[in-house]
């Protein structure tokens, strides 16, 4: 069951444009049209959507776009995320995908203009994502 976004930013560059491509569809994203994507692929063959590792990044990606645009003066005008999925994991009947370390998520080759968004770069954000409180310390067994 799909997932579409579609945003309208004003005053977009190339370079934002291509890059914004670039992580949806190394995250298993379908480009649609110019700020238009769905999860997954039309052609897809998915039993259950994998949002830890390709849903929610893309659209915590989309977010950090949109607060760098305001920052600098160009706002997301408008945008919409429908959603009609089922999703889970459960080991018993091998359904479903834990959060996995960024090298082991399964990307996808983006489009030429999409590759202006790095795999290692991409890598290198999600594992940068860190809990927000203090660790506990550790326990002696």
């Amino acid at each position: 069951m799909p997932i579409t976004v579609t945003f309208d930013i004003k005053n977009p560059t190339s370079a934002e444009l291509n890059r914004i491509r670039g992580f949806f569809e190394r995250l298993g994203w379908e480009h649609l049209g110019n700020t238009a994507y769905r999860y997954p692929k039309l052609h897809g063959q998915h039993s259950t959507e994998d949002w830890f590792n390709h849903v929610i990044p893309a659209l915590m990606l989309l977010r950090a776009f949109a607060r760098y645009a305001t920052l600098n003066g160009r706002n997301v005008r408008k945008f919409s995320i429908d959603v009609q999925s089922s999703t889970g994991f459960n080991p018993i009947t091998d359904v479903g995908t834990l959060p996995l370390p960024a090298h082991e998520i399964g990307y996808s080759q983006p489009s030429k203009s999409g590759r202006a968004f790095g795999k290692r770069r991409l890598e290198t954000w999600l594992d940068g994502i860190d809990w927000p409180y203090p660790h506990p310390p550790a326990t002696e067994s």
